[in-house]
């Protein structure tokens, strides 16, 4: 979208006059657990991705209270087992699109394909289940804020490259690259009083490259979303809504 002058807008001006979405109850079924949980879509351009909090009854919380005891005692065995109880609070629902077999299938194996970086570079995948007779995702909630909106762009370019080059290259050490570069699926996140970038969407990640093609994708790839972030940042200037940029936190 542009101004009447030619000056492209920022991607947030239509987001953030959306009227806000009030929170409903969520109900479903996840191994051994059926689970309540709050919340709504993450935003108005993406009805399939519902952040909630789970609402935890009495029971709940004394049988997650024991299987904490016994997972401490076993060992890892038993959450990979009934992850269903070893819940965060809040998470992440995503729900295959219609017509989107293929892109679901991509996302799932590389959640598989990803899992050491899971909790750090990408969110943590717990399981699939069926919700409204469609496929979904239960994954972390990585919280932080999009590169595309005011609160996700307080960094300095200069201090963005850096946690950029990391998460891809981080993808890169495992033979992977995002083939969706925009600055929707990038998250700007602080986990303990340290900085961040968090990738989001994986059925846009690829693992068709190696070698030096794959280290070459990798640099391009921050390259090309410094370049989008500087123009964002000028475009929310124009508009208005630019927040001030605030030091890297390390």
């Amino acid at each position: 979208m542009e101004h009447s002058d030619g000056i492209p807008s920022s991607p947030t001006s239509d987001i953030l006059t959306e009227e806000v979405m009030q929170p409903e109850d969520t109900r479903f079924r996840f191994g051994t657990r059926t689970i309540t949980a709050r919340g709504g879509p993450a935003d108005h351009c993406h009805h399939n991705v519902l952040c909630l909090r789970i609402q935890q009854t009495f029971l709940d919380r004394v049988v997650q209270s024991l299987f904490g005891v016994l997972s401490g005692a076993i060992g890892p065995w038993l959450q990979n087992k009934f992850p269903e109880w070893f819940l965060p609070e809040r998470i992440v629902l995503k729900s295959q699109k219609p017509n989107w077999e293929e892109e679901f299938d991509k996302e799932l194996e590389a959640y598989h394909k990803l899992q050491p970086l899971q909790g750090t570079v990408i969110p943590r995948f717990y399981g699939m289940i069926q919700f409204n007779d469609i496929r979904a995702l239960i994954l972390s909630d990585i919280g932080g804020d999009c590169l595309a909106t005011p609160e996700g762009a307080v960094l300095d370019k200069q201090d963005l490259r850096p946690l950029l080059d990391q998460a891809f290259t981080s993808l890169a050490d495992l033979g992977a690259y995002h083939d969706d570069i925009k600055l929707d699926n990038f998250h700007l996140v602080t986990d303990n009083g340290k900085d961040k970038i968090m990738v989001l969407d994986l059925e846009s990640v690829s693992f068709e490259l190696s070698g030096e093609d794959l280290s070459r994708v990798a640099k391009g790839t921050s390259n090309w979303l410094i370049n989008q972030y500087d123009n964002h940042l000028e475009c929310m200037e124009y508009d208005g809504m630019i927040l001030p940029k605030r030091p890297l936190r390390t």
